[in-house]
């Protein structure tokens, strides 16, 4: 029989989580003898849509053109612009490759994949319904075929009709309906390889801090849901013949303080507001990553607008008490991370402050569990900083107790590539073939 191909990517994993989890029984079952990489280094900046994107590619963000999870806006509407279409992603895809070696294809909530034409079965990460659209036509929307709905359909009851961010429970979060539509496609379809994304841990994170009494449920929950797709994967006949792989994205980490660049920015004369706060005109304005911040120039061409900004910069950065310690340019975060795009800066945290977009005095931020970087913990750093993501590996394909002991994200693709028979001639990284038999 053909082998599979499971992803699972559980955001903001680590690498010090794995200690709990081998305590419980279905992922001691799942991924007994696993074959694992000690150290997996995330992109820059480390955010869930540019690091779910190279892990489907094995390209780095400014290759693959995902740089945030969100696009940019000088305008506060009330709304969060997330990237959800595929034809924004600028190289091609582990699904790509997949069809062209046979194979049939889903994708449950993993970032960036709507209308993907070489998915199957697609259930896009989309989370909140335009006004008047139902729970099936939002995702008909974003790529669902009838086929896919009729997953979205088996695990209505699931789906979090009262979602709130005020409360954190299986619930009130969309983390289970994910894992139940997927365990549906398995049952119905059996796809040749399919990837999903749970944000419960992520989620977590974000609201209690990085490690917390309240991670040992989170894991509770991930071994319950591991346990579901086992037994989806045994009804339908396929767990001897499934590689299951079980990776993240990022790390995440502690923060004390928020920080508005925004209202600096206009207190150094490049943005100027209206009476009623809306922007007027700028020449500088910065969208946050987390626990950094990219600044776009108006006019990138115009030498003299880079030279004052960033002098200003680097001067609020010698402060010492503005969040952030390291102002880096354009060229220098390509050369040094593969990262670029029409940002001209990138400033880095200094370890204990996150960012927010709010132009508007005064500079601190509150916390707000509204916004994912505005909680107790977040990401968005260098790669190299805090605990890192994991990835480990089970199945016909796997040498069984394998250890790698460096590997990055962009590696992940080719090797499911490798596994599946197929090629990614745009990938930058390579495939972890000491993982593999």
């Amino acid at each position: 029989m053909k082998e599979k191909l499971l992803v699972y990517s559980m955001d903001a994993l680590v690498h010090e989580d794995l200690e709990y989890l081998r305590t419980k029984p279905n992922f001691s079952r799942l991924m007994a003898d696993c074959a694992e990489v000690e150290h997996i280094r995330t992109v820059y900046p480390s955010l869930t849509y540019p690091a779910h994107v190279s892990i489907a590619t094995g390209c780095r963000p400014g290759k693959h053109g995902i740089i945030s999870n969100t696009s940019f806006q000088t305008v506060n509407d009330g709304k969060v612009n997330w990237l959800l279409s595929s034809d924004l992603i600028q190289a091609e895809d582990i699904y790509a490759a997949a069809k062209r070696a046979g194979c049939t294809t889903a994708s449950v909530y993993w970032p960036v994949m709507g209308n993907n034409p070489n998915i199957d079965y697609l259930i896009n990460e989309y989370f909140f319904p335009d006004p008047g659209e139902s729970i099936l036509d939002g995702f008909a929307r974003q790529g669902a075929s009838e086929d896919a709905l009729k997953a979205v359909k088996d695990n209505l009851d699931r789906f979090p009709v009262h979602h709130t961010k005020e409360i954190l429970s299986k619930d009130t979060t969309f983390d289970d309906f994910i894992n139940g539509c997927a365990c549906s496609m398995i049952r119905r379809y059996q796809p040749d390889l399919l990837l999903i994304h749970n944000c419960y841990m992520d989620t977590t994170r974000h609201r209690y801090g990085l490690f917390t009494e309240h991670n040992s449920l989170c894991l509770d929950y991930l071994d319950e849901w591991l346990g579901e797709l086992t037994a989806a994967m045994e009804d339908a006949g396929i767990y001897e013949t499934t590689n299951f792989v079980l990776l993240s994205d990022h790390g995440q980490l502690d923060f004390v303080r928020r920080i508005k660049p925004n209202v600096l920015l206009c207190r150094g004369g490049f943005i100027d507001r209206n009476a009623d706060g809306t922007v007027r005109s700028w020449r500088a304005f910065a969208q946050s990553n987390g626990m950094s911040f990219s600044v776009y120039l108006k006019d990138p061409k115009d030498a003299e607008l880079h030279r004052q900004v960033f002098e200003y910069l680097n001067k609020l950065a010698d402060d010492g008490v503005w969040g952030f310690e390291q102002i880096q340019t354009a060229e220098e975060v390509k050369g040094r991370y593969g990262l670029y795009g029409p940002f001209s800066f990138l400033a880095e945290t200094d370890g204990y402050s996150a960012f927010a977009d709010s132009w508007e005095e005064p500079v601190l931020n509150p916390i707000d569990l509204t916004d994912y970087r505005l909680g107790k913990a977040t990401h968005g750093y260098q790669p190299e900083k805090g605990p890192q993501p994991v990835f480990l590996g089970r199945g016909p394909a796997f040498r069984a107790g394998a250890r790698l002991e460096r590997g990055e994200i962009i590696d992940e693709a080719p090797t499911f590539a490798k596994i599946l028979g197929a090629e990614l001639p745009d990938a930058e990284g390579t495939c972890m073939s000491e993982l593999l038999r």
